[in-house]
């Protein structure tokens, strides 16, 4: 199965709009919490696990139900026990303006024949914390994107050594029944090919730094699908 897979695109593709976001990422980051004039932050339901304090069980418990949060839980302890207590990184995705949108979609049909209603422009920030927990993404299989700004952190992908239960409200797994199989550091303005379905982590050796990301998800291709547009 393929994790990730550098893509060849020329050198000056969506150059003017990966600086435009960068810029505008930097602004969000500078400005904090503040709203900005060109960037929509998407709100997910599922992300109240992601912000909440380990021992926050009630957050937990009121938004993925009883019995799917005690495992919730369960499956943090492991983390707990493997990582310790870290300080966590947080992705905050961002919407672009419909034009920009255009710009990115006209750009990847052209350079690699992607239809324009299989792609979905998306520019996420991930600021401060040393760990992404072993996770899956929600609501994409694969996609495509650039590092704008990092801090060097590594994604790791894991396989299942034994099988374990899916949970529906959030997509954390089961670490005893996992093992890693591929570590990558991404590359600033190297273009990639990223599986989300399979299980994977972001790691960074300090709780300070900001890695920022233009990304183009794929609504229904999952990795083998999408690979076959970047054969070369």
């Amino acid at each position: 199965m393929t994790h990730v897979k550098e893509i060849s695109a020329p050198p000056d593709f969506l150059e003017y709009i990966k600086s435009l976001c960068l810029k505008w990422a930097e602004e969000v980051v500078e400005s904090n919490t503040a709203p900005h004039p060109f960037l929509k932050h998407r709100q997910r339901p599922h992300h109240i696990i992601n912000t909440a304090s380990w021992d926050e069980w009630d957050k937990v418990e009121a938004y993925a139900g009883v019995r799917e949060a005690r495992e919730i839980k369960r499956r943090q302890i492991l983390m707990l026990r493997e990582y310790g207590l870290v300080n966590r990184i947080v992705i905050e995705q961002y919407d672009m303006p419909e034009m920009v949108n255009k710009w990115i979609q006209d750009a990847v049909y052209q350079q690699f024949g992607i239809p324009h209603d299989e792609t979905m422009p998306i520019l996420q920030i991930q600021n401060g914390g040393e760990l992404l927990h072993p996770h899956q993404g929600h609501g994409r299989e694969a996609s495509m994107f650039c590092l704008l700004r990092g801090e060097g952190e590594v994604t790791k992908w894991y396989e299942e050594i034994a099988p374990f239960e899916q949970l529906e409200k959030f997509r954390i797994p089961d670490l005893s029944k996992l093992e890693v199989k591929t570590e990558y550091t991404m590359k600033e303005n190297q273009w990639v090919l990223f599986n989300h379905k399979a299980w994977h982590s972001v790691h960074r050796k300090s709780d300070v730094g900001v890695r920022i990301n233009l990304g183009v998800d794929f609504k229904t291709m999952n990795i083998k699908q999408s690979e076959d547009f970047f054969d070369e």
